[in-house]
């Protein structure tokens, strides 16, 4: 009798943290999950590799970089860029991609990366080499056939 009285509260035991084991694991996962779409929802703000390739070939980006320009106009070809200031080219160099697919454009001895964000807020983030964490700077895009309409 006392043998069986111990199995049964065995079986209880055992069946009680298995319950819970299994409860502590749904929120677990629960967690897990909202924090996996979080990483997603963070890495697919940027435009990757391809989409960034086929967004230089349809348009040109105007922004105010930190080059004494003030606000400029990016035109990219298939191996350089020309910056433009009231339909004028006012500097030419080269670009490319790295081998993890990162934008790199020169500027002379300068390599800048950069990383194009489009939504709401439409946002390049420019590094140097130097710099851990590029800075933000906005800016507007349009086709480069409209572009061109307008400088002639």
């Amino acid at each position: 009798m006392i043998y069986k009285l111990s199995k049964s509260l065995f079986v209880f035991f055992f069946l009680f943290l298995l319950s819970n084991y299994s409860y502590s694991e749904t929120k677990i996962d629960k967690a897990v999950d909202k924090t996996t779409d979080f990483l997603k929802s963070v890495s697919k703000r940027g435009l990757n590799k391809n989409q960034t390739a086929e967004f230089l070939n349809n348009y040109a980006i105007t922004l105010k970089d930190e080059r004494t320009d003030g606000e400029v106009t990016y035109i990219f070809d298939s191996e350089s860029y020309k910056r433009y200031k009231d339909g004028k080219v006012i500097s030419e160099d080269g670009w490319r991609f790295s081998k993890l697919g990162a934008l790199r454009l020169f500027n002379g001895d300068i390599k800048l990366t950069w990383k194009i964000k489009i939504g709401k807020e439409n946002q390049i983030v420019i590094k140097t080499k130097f710099q851990p964490i590029g800075k933000e700077y906005p800016f507007s895009y349009r086709l480069k056939k409209l572009f061109f309409e307008e400088i002639q």
